[in-house]
């Protein structure tokens, strides 16, 4: 079975959940939208619900939809 990979990119929205065994369903916890990426780190820079922007390994997140345009050129902005 092939597993198709998606990396986050910038202007992606995100969410992070919590999973827990207490719980049946797991939990959203934060969202927010993609400002930076650093691919070295494989971290991804979110401003999320509550205002912040802090840098966070991208495994946290999970993909909500991806931006149409992604805001790494120019022309795109």
């Amino acid at each position: 079975t092939l597993v198709k990979c998606v990396k986050i990119q910038k202007g992606d929205l995100v969410a992070c959940y919590l999973i827990n065994s207490d719980l049946e369903e797991e939990a959203l916890m934060q969202h927010g939208i993609v400002v930076d990426t650093n691919p070295s780190l494989n971290d991804v820079l979110v401003l999320d619900n509550y205002g912040h922007m802090r840098w966070w390994g991208e495994n946290r997140w999970r993909i909500l939809q991806k931006a149409k345009k992604t805001l790494d050129t120019p022309e795109n902005i």
